[in-house]
């Protein structure tokens, strides 16, 4: 789907994965950006996704869960495996963390092209930092498409010294979460997955003292089976 695309109350409902008049009192009371034809609702996808990334970063890792639902999306688990996972991040900048997260992801056979994986990134950390507090980023694409990435996946970093990222807070960023997703629903239902994550504060010490990846899957699945 084209970003310049207009869209009926009912394509975005389905886009959206939402009941057609949720959708429409989104729009009516001013949720979702949209205008009206002949009293017909319609909206441009460029400008909803831009809505519903700004959105997501306004808000805490502790209030993603209650923005989007998360039931219908696989686990983090299978989304994740040691291709994906680098403990000894090499980047003392947060310039050369985006290509060492792109180049990942690249090497993992996850997106087309490392290089606009990283000038995609670039561009989103230059609006706004995606340090989200807690020694924890999640760098993504402002408007993630399958032109960009061939399948769904999550690149996990760490860097133990810990990364300057501008965040909000002024803390330096340790872990760093790359959504890597084919369509902004499934983003954002990942940035929810990730943020659940965060709600044990014992994760991030968990993350932080690891000494091989299987380890991390491990994590991954007992949080996992934790929260079923």
């Amino acid at each position: 789907m084209k970003e310049n695309s207009v869209l009926t109350t009912q394509e975005l409902s389905k886009y959206l994965k939402l009941n057609e008049k949720t959708v429409l009192k989104m729009a009516q009371s001013g949720k979702l950006p949209g205008f009206k034809i002949a009293n017909q609702w319609r909206f441009y996808l460029s400008a909803v996704d831009e809505y519903l990334q700004d959105k997501v970063a306004k808000f805490s890792r502790y209030d993603f869960g209650k923005f989007i639902r998360t039931t219908d999306l696989m686990p983090l688990s299978r989304l994740i495996d040691e291709n994906t996972i680098e403990l000894k991040l090499q980047a003392d900048n947060q310039e050369n963390v985006l290509r060492e997260l792109a180049k990942i992801s690249y090497t993992a056979g996850i997106a087309i092209s490392s290089e606009e994986v990283f000038r995609q990134l670039k561009k989103r950390e230059e609006m706004l930092s995606t340090g989200i507090g807690g020694g924890v980023a999640i760098p993504h694409s402002r408007n993630p498409n399958d032109e960009l990435f061939k399948m769904p996946g999550v690149i996990i970093a760490r860097s133990v010294k810990g990364i300057d990222f501008f965040s909000a807070t002024g803390e330096k960023v340790h872990l760093f979460f790359m959504t890597c997703a084919t369509d902004v629903v499934l983003h954002l239902k990942l940035l929810s997955k990730i943020a659940k994550l965060f709600k044990d504060k014992q994760i991030f010490q968990k993350f932080m003292h690891v000494k091989s990846k299987q380890e991390v899957m491990r994590i991954l699945l007992n949080a996992e089976k934790m929260s079923i």
